[in-house]
């Protein structure tokens, strides 16, 4: 079953990938964007048909007015399994990150999230089949083309998969605004998957079971006492990214030679 995209970004991301199955491209009839030569010229590469249409037609394609004049369609997502990412994992040469997902059902906060994963160097997202957003037009709008380059697993039990990952060697980290341990008392060098959970709810039980550590992103004004998934797994993300470029330039700083060394 074929899919829908829409958005500058995503398509051009999708059109940029080889292995992407885009079986057409459709824009805007009026839109004249310096961007949409670019669109043009690599579908033409690539063969793939291109259609303008009126705008009215785009957004009942994408469902959204918020297409920016062009619509992709492609074949059905393939999410990656369980066994797949443990062969990945296995093949790194630096220390993994993951993140996965529980309960999150707003597709904006799974999108840019997923954005905010390849950005920070994530190795990629967890997401249970059930009471978790998939893959929608939505989520690849909020994206913007992450996920032509960031591996969605998903996975039937996520609790089980987390203690997989354990066995693995990996840490899971759970987060919760109520933790007395700060994520920025955390060593997040290691080899982790961080899991976010609902903003109202949180993680469900049995996948708080799992954690071997639940930390909080402290927050100046009391009142304000959560983020919502998407700007809370930002914050740590980038902290995790911070902490490792720390250590590594700590680790090529103490690589280099003195100058009094002897040759």
């Amino acid at each position: 079953m074929s899919r829908i995209i829409y958005g500058r970004h995503p398509v051009l991301a999708a059109l940029g990938q080889p292995d992407t199955p885009l079986e057409e491209v459709i824009i805007a009839q009026e839109v004249k964007a310096n961007w949409v030569k670019e669109v043009r010229d690599l579908a033409r590469s690539r063969g793939i048909r291109l259609r303008l249409l009126e705008r009215a037609a785009l957004d009942r394609l994408a469902g959204s007015t918020h297409h920016q004049g062009v619509v992709a369609r492609l074949g059905a997502y393939r999410y990656y399994q369980l066994p797949e990412l443990l062969q990945h994992l296995a093949s790194l040469s630096e220390p993994p990150l993951l993140i996965a997902v529980d309960g999150i059902t707003d597709p904006m906060n799974l999108g840019n999230l997923c954005r905010s994963t390849l950005a920070a160097g994530g190795h990629g997202l967890i997401i249970p089949k059930d009471r978790t957003v998939g893959v929608t037009p939505a989520v690849s709008k909020a994206a913007a083309g992450a996920l032509e380059y960031l591996k969605i697993y998903r996975v039937t039990n996520l609790a089980e998969s987390l203690l997989r990952l354990k066995e693995a060697g990996l840490w899971v980290i759970g987060t919760d605004a109520q933790a007395p341990q700060s994520l920025y008392d955390t060593d997040l060098t290691v080899p982790l998957v961080v899991v976010i959970g609902r903003e109202d709810k949180g993680m469900r039980p049995r996948v708080r079971q799992q954690c071997d550590l639940v930390v909080a992103i402290p927050l100046a004004f009391p009142e304000i006492n959560s983020l919502n998934a998407a700007a809370a797994g930002a914050v740590i993300l980038f902290e995790i990214r911070r902490q490792r470029l720390q250590k590594q330039g700590q680790a090529r700083r103490e690589s280099r030679p003195t100058s009094g060394s002897a040759y």
